[in-house]
């Protein structure tokens, strides 16, 4: 074998190398990117179901209803926090063992919706809604909740499904 042969081969193996290196790299980035677009869709979804969920029951007076609401993999915990009952947002009285993120962001918005994994990873305002305690915090089970909407006329009111 010539010099030259052996000079031929180690670059196209070198390129070899390269060129599967590259598509790993691409191939890794693009799972990665899919499954958190699946996740943010799952998430959207949550919070467009959950908001059609409370406007449709919220002026149909005294019924209730049963709802299963499917979130992302990660996600740990789903709070859910009075807005009709005013309540002292400096020392909820609700679970008192809470994310202290999720007590910071009552004290700073509107928002009534919270979605954790290890952080706060959403939030967003779904209407009009009473939970028992000011804070109502539930664990998906299976990546779901079960929830109980129970129609006030100008609210629903939100509890874990038992």
């Amino acid at each position: 074998m010539k010099t030259s042969q052996l000079y031929g081969q180690i670059f196209i193996y070198a390129l070899t190398l390269i060129l599967i290196s590259v598509i790993l790299v691409y191939g890794y980035t693009s799972i990665k990117n899919f499954k958190q677009k699946t996740e943010d869709i799952t998430t959207l979804k949550f919070q467009k179901d959950l908001k059609n969920a409370i406007e449709s029951i919220t002026n149909d007076y005294g019924s209730v209803s049963r709802k299963e609401f499917q979130l992302s993999g990660d996600i740990r915990q789903v709070c859910f926090v009075e807005t009709i009952q005013p309540f002292d947002k400096s020392n909820p009285i609700g679970n008192l063992q809470l994310n202290s993120l999720v007590i910071n962001s009552v004290k700073d918005s509107d928002k009534n919706v919270f979605l954790l994994e290890n952080t706060l990873r959403s939030s967003f305002s779904a209407g009009k809604i009473s939970v028992d305690r000011d804070i109502l915090c539930i664990k998906p089970s299976n990546n779901r909740i079960t929830l109980r909407l129970e129609g006030k006329g100008d609210h629903a009111v939100l509890s874990e499904w038992t």
